[in-house]
């Protein structure tokens, strides 16, 4: 019997209509680089007295469900658009043949997902529900791939023998690069930038009833939170000026391809942490600025997310 190895696993996703409810038609397959995402029930010890003839233990006991975990993926042209609206619910698109989808933080509610972790060499496939996107990690530096980390909750797993996903649909895959990355602050460029990132969360909390099934009864979001960290050479005071005067500049992260085609992360108020500026060797001298947005009343939001490639609305909706 084959061994299950990552390279055939197959990782499938889809909206659901009815939280908790796998949707039956056919889902999308996303290319990712890892997922651990599934559920763990802890056996927990039985403290009991008198049971045995001895001190031996009595027999544990499986404690609730837990669907928790982190899928890291390339961030792509069209397969990202699936992501952010997992993650702050469905954009609002404009344009015809290039389309502009525009996603926002702090929705009211948030969408949720099915997603099937296929191991075929086993085979087994794990169907978890009611996921629901809680964190969002990247990484801006001058080379490498472009990545997103997104973690995740859900209410349930469930394993079968046979794939739940019908005939996946596949989109086609262009990948940004992080050598196509730029930020900017105040609608200009930020220059002598090493390194920059960025953490935006929904504060999901768990809401456990009592249950038959063991499973969470949902997963609720709190406040959005995004922070993060900008690394430069220190060549003048421009960031240093800001954070002593405690006063917020908009920034915005992107990756482009042309002028149809990228990812743009704007934080519309952001506050940076007075940073030092260590003398470490002959070598040149950095700085690294602790940063945290916050909601702007202008824009209405604290974050803006905008995808523009050749994908009608409906493949967000």
């Amino acid at each position: 019997m084959p061994r299950a190895i990552g390279a055939n696993c197959r990782l499938l996703m889809l909206p659901e209509t009815v939280y908790g409810t796998a949707p039956g038609s056919n889902w999308r397959r996303m290319p990712f680089l890892s997922c651990d995402l599934g559920a763990e029930q802890p056996l927990l010890d039985a403290d009991v007295i008198g049971v045995g003839s001895n001190r031996d233990p009595a027999a544990p006991f499986l404690d609730t469900v837990t669907v928790a975990g982190q899928a890291v993926v390339p961030v792509d042209l069209i397969n990202i658009g699936h992501w952010l609206r997992l993650l702050l619910g469905p954009p609002t698109t404009t344009g015809t043949t290039n389309f502009i989808h525009t996603f926002g933080s702090g929705a009211a509610s948030l969408p949720s997902n099915a997603m099937e972790i296929g191991y075929p060499d086993v085979p087994s496939f794990d169907v978890c529900t009611g996921v629901r996107a809680d964190t969002l990690e990247m990484d801006f530096t001058p080379t490498g791939a472009a990545t997103a980390t997104f973690g995740l909750l859900g209410q349930g797993s469930v394993r079968t023998g046979a794939t739940s996903g019908g005939t996946p649909t596949s989109a086609a895959y262009t990948a940004f690069n992080k050598a196509q990355g730029s930020i900017t602050r105040s609608g200009s460029a930020l220059a002598q930038v090493t390194g920059a990132r960025l953490t935006y969360a929904n504060g999901m909390e768990a809401v456990r009833t009592i249950r038959a099934d063991r499973r969470v009864d949902g997963v609720d979001p709190g406040i959005a939170r995004c922070t993060g960290q900008i690394t430069v050479r220190f060549e003048n005071t421009t960031l240093l000026a800001q954070a002593q005067a405690g006063t917020s500049a908009e920034f915005a992260l992107a990756f482009t391809i042309d002028a149809n085609r990228s990812l743009t992360i704007t934080l519309h108020e952001v506050y940076l942490a007075l940073a030092k500026t260590p003398i470490e060797g002959p070598a040149g001298v950095e700085a690294s600025f602790e940063f945290r947005a916050a909601f702007n009343a202008t824009a209405t939001r604290m974050m803006t997310a905008v995808l523009r490639n050749q994908q009608a609305g409906t493949e967000y909706a």
